[in-house]
């Protein structure tokens, strides 16, 4: 099996990963805010007021729940981009996917009880792909400067 074929396997199970969780009450906001107060022991901080404590936890679900969004749409374009790797614009190919595919991952949301939709979402799954890409891009024009003779120019 060729190598491209790996990395669309990899894709699909990506993309279905990500539906599964989505479709998953566990995963809603009011869910991981109680995962982390139990996971930090929040509750447990004594020279916090009350106020203080929800806003931290609020905070930590916040910075969590998109940070999830970032890394997993960011993977998801990596692994879109090394299937398409051969194609002239592979880089706006995966992006333009992956936003896709986020832009329906937030409809199929909608239609999940205790989950909403966010557009904001969608825009933050779009900067994690984009992010990824940029520096795979970086990484594949060191990689191509570096085995290249010294003193020779990139065409």
């Amino acid at each position: 099996m060729s190598n491209r074929k790996w990395w669309q396997i990899a894709t699909i199970i990506w993309m279905v990963v990500i539906f599964l969780f989505t479709q998953l009450p566990y995963f809603t906001g009011s869910h991981t805010a109680m995962a982390i107060d139990k996971l930090f022991f929040i509750d447990k901080i004594d020279f916090l007021s009350s106020q203080a404590k929800l806003l931290l936890i609020d905070l930590l679900n916040f910075l969590i729940r998109k940070a999830t969004h970032l890394t997993a749409f960011g993977i998801l374009s990596f692994f879109l981009f090394k299937s398409l790797e051969r194609f002239r614009f592979s880089y706006l190919f995966a992006w333009c996917i992956t936003f896709f595919y986020a832009m329906t991952d937030e409809w199929h949301q909608s239609f999940v009880p205790n989950r909403t939709a966010s557009f904001k979402d969608v825009l933050i799954d779009a900067s994690g792909a984009f992010i990824v890409l940029l520096l795979t891009f970086l990484i594949k024009v060191k990689k191509r400067k570096k085995g290249r003779p010294r003193g020779q120019q990139l065409p």
